[in-house]
C-alpha cells in the first residue's frame, strides 16, 4: 500500500490531530525511557560515590625507612563494616624471637586480625610488618608479593538476629590487593646502600631492636616479683643513661656550634631546673 502526496495534503483536521497525537505519544515515551536511564546512572554515580572505599597497602614508617607498615583505610564517604581479608598465600614475616643470631630469621606467618568491625571514613588500621633489611637477608627464601581480596559491607550485621530494615539493604563490595615488596622504594634503596655506612647503622639498629624483644620476651616471664622489680629498675636505669648520653652529645654540639664562649671544663653542663 503506498500513500501519496494528495493523500497527506487532502487530510483533514482530524487526521492531523490523530498523527500529532501519536507523534507526542512516541516522543514521551523516548523522553521517559531516556529519562529513566538518567535517573538509574545517576543513583548508581552517587551510590557509588557516598559507599564505603577500603583499600589496603604497604607504607613505609615515618621514622625508619626500611621498616614496611600494613594499612588498612576507608577513602569513602561512609562506614565499613566488617572487613575481612582473604589472601591465597598469607604475608610472611621475619620472626625475630627464639633464633639464634648466627644466621637469618625464620619466617613466619604474619598475625592480622580476623575481621575489622568498622572503619569511619577518613579511619584506617595500621601494624608494623617487617624490615626490608631483614627481608633482604632473606632473599628467596621469603615471598616478596602477595595477592587477597579485601571484602566489606556498607551495613553492620544485625544484633541478637534482629535484622532491620537497612540490613536488607545491605551491600557487599570486594576489592582486590596486591602487596609486592619489589615495588617498594626501600628495597632498591637498600641495594644502593648496602656498602655505605648508614645501611650498616641501620643493620645496628635492627640488631639493637631484635636483643631488645628477645630481652622483653624472657624478662617478661619471670613469676618472682622482686626479680621482676629489678629487672624494671634495670631497664630504668639502662633507659636514663642513654638519655644522659644522648642529651649530653646534643648539648655539646649546641654549644661549641651556638656558644663558643663557653668552655670545655665549665661546671653545670647539665641543668635540672626544679620549680
Amino acid at each position: 500500500m503506498t500513500i501519496s502526496w494528495d493523500d497527506v495534503t487532502g487530510l483533514g483536521s482530524a487526521g492531523w490531530l490523530a498523527i500529532a497525537a501519536w507523534g507526542a505519544l512516541i516522543l514521551g515515551v523516548i523522553v521517559l525511557v531516556y529519562a529513566n536511564r538518567q535517573i538509574k546512572r545517576n543513583r548508581l554515580l552517587k551510590t557509588e560515590q557516598i559507599r564505603p572505599q577500603v583499600a589496603m597497602y604497604m607504607e613505609p614508617h615515618a621514622a625508619d625507612w626500611h621498616v614496611i607498615e600494613l594499612v588498612v583505610r576507608n577513602y569513602g564517604q561512609t562506614a565499613a563494616h566488617d572487613i575481612r581479608f582473604d589472601f591465597a598465600n598469607p604475608p610472611t614475616v621475619a620472626a625475630y624471637e627464639d633464633h639464634g643470631y648466627d644466621g637469618p630469621p625464620e619466617v613466619a606467618e604474619l598475625d592480622l586480625p580476623s575481621e575489622l568491625p568498622l572503619l569511619a571514613p577518613g579511619q584506617e588500621w595500621r601494624t608494623v610488618w617487617d624490615s626490608a633489611i631483614s627481608r633482604e637477608e632473606l632473599g628467596g627464601s621469603i615471598r616478596s608479593r602477595f595477592d587477597g581480596t579485601l571484602t566489606y559491607s556498607d551495613e553492620p550485621r544485625p544484633v541478637g538476629g534482629k535484622k532491620s530494615r537497612a540490613w536488607s539493604r545491605r551491600q557487599t563490595f570486594e576489592s582486590k590487593v596486591c602487596l609486592d615488596w619489589a615495588t617498594l622504594q626501600p628495597a632498591q634503596r637498600l641495594e644502593l646502600l648496602t656498602t655505605h655506612d648508614l645501611a650498616k647503622r641501620e643493620k645496628q639498629k635492627l640488631e639493637l631492636l631484635r636483643n631488645v624483644l628477645t630481652y622483653f620476651h624472657y624478662a617478661s616471664k619471670e613469676t618472682r616479683p622482686d626479680v621482676f622489680r629489678a629487672e624494671i629498675e634495670r631497664m630504668k636505669h639502662a633507659v636514663a643513661e642513654t638519655q644522659d648520653r644522648w642529651r649530653t652529645a646534643q648539648f655539646d654540639q649546641t654549644t661549641e656550634l651556638d656558644f663558643p664562649w663557653i668552655k670545655d671544663d665549665a661546671a653545670g653542663r647539665h641543668h635540672v631546673n626544679n620549680r
